[in-house]
């Protein structure tokens, strides 16, 4: 793979050459859990030309801490109520021990951590109102 790194490099500047970033756009959620990009073609076109040239460009770990990252240059393809998807594209060498996923809490999930603080709250509420009637007598 090394050494067909110089002619991917080559394709990849020709690819930048043919589709050019005028008329790129993308609108990207946060996240795609139902969610829809929806974009120019050009703009997917854009997107798969940044991927390449990123993967081909990985940052120097140790300037970047402990992982290596791709620098992944997309804003400029965003509209303006697009939220990257993505904040840092990190590069493994082992992908069978990738760091925990984090997870989101759903619409429902969310209406039960806000329910079930509400509780919390009231019965902290009760607690006290109720030590300090004990306590007043």
């Amino acid at each position: 793979m090394e050494s067909g790194l110089p002619e991917l490099r080559d394709l990849v500047d020709r690819l930048d050459r043919l589709v050019p970033k005028e008329g790129a756009r993308l609108r990207m959620p946060a996240d795609a859990d139902g969610n829809t990009t929806a974009g120019t073609q050009r703009g997917y076109l854009r997107l798969g030309v940044e991927l390449l040239r990123a993967g081909l460009d990985p940052a120097d770990p140790a300037a970047a801490g402990e992982r290596a990252h791709v620098p992944l240059v997309i804003e400029y393809l965003m509209t303006s109520d697009s939220q990257p998807p993505f904040e840092v594209c990190e590069l493994v060498e082992d992908p069978d021990h990738l760091p925990p996923r984090a997870r989101k809490l759903g619409a429902v999930g969310q209406l039960m951590a806000a329910l079930m603080a509400v509780v919390v709250l009231g019965l902290i509420g009760l607690g006290a109102a109720a030590v300090l009637s004990w306590m007043m007598r």
